[in-house]
């Protein structure tokens, strides 16, 4: 599946073949190569860029990107950004790559103000062209899903130990 952003919003495509990480065996997650163009390390890229890489969100698993037909992987220390999905817990590490919203900044607004005004403001960014979703977000895609979800839950959990 491949995602992308333009000023009318996120799309989303979907991809015919499907990979597994050589790994873990999860299915892994089309990405262009410009994703891995911008977010390798100098030695990652020493190795060459595939034509069709994959992205692997398993936490479990080091690998970030791989290509079955070019036998290659790429673990996270071939990559310079910390991979959100490869640490789901660590809330400091963004969920929007973009515009640095992490799960913690979205918690404290919520904490602060009883909402989040993440999604929206993305979602402005995207309409006006702002956003760098292929390049800078490590797989690939738009954020506005996993941001507007971890919304839903902390507003959730928020209420919850509010309410008496």
């Amino acid at each position: 599946m491949s995602s992308y952003c333009t000023r009318t919003g996120c799309t989303t495509t979907s991809d015919a073949a499907v990979e597994f990480c050589p790994a873990c065996g999860a299915t892994g997650i089309a990405v262009e190569p410009i994703t891995l163009k911008a977010l390798l390390t100098s030695d990652g890229l020493r190795r060459g860029v595939p034509s069709s890489p994959r992205y692997c969100a398993n936490a479990q698993c080091e690998v970030v990107y791989f290509d079955t037909a070019a036998a290659v992987v790429f673990p996270e220390t071939n990559v310079i950004v910390p991979v959100r999905a490869k640490h789901p817990d660590n809330d400091a590490i963004p969920l929007c790559y973009c515009f640095g919203y992490t799960e913690k900044s979205i918690r404290d607004e919520i904490e602060q103000t009883g909402a989040s005004t993440a999604t929206r403001s993305i979602t402005a960014e995207v309409k006006a062209g702002r956003c760098a979703c292929e390049v800078k977000n490590p797989k690939g895609s738009c954020c506005l899903g996993d941001v507007a979800r971890v919304e839903r839950n902390r507003v959730a959990s928020n209420l919850t130990l509010t309410t008496p």
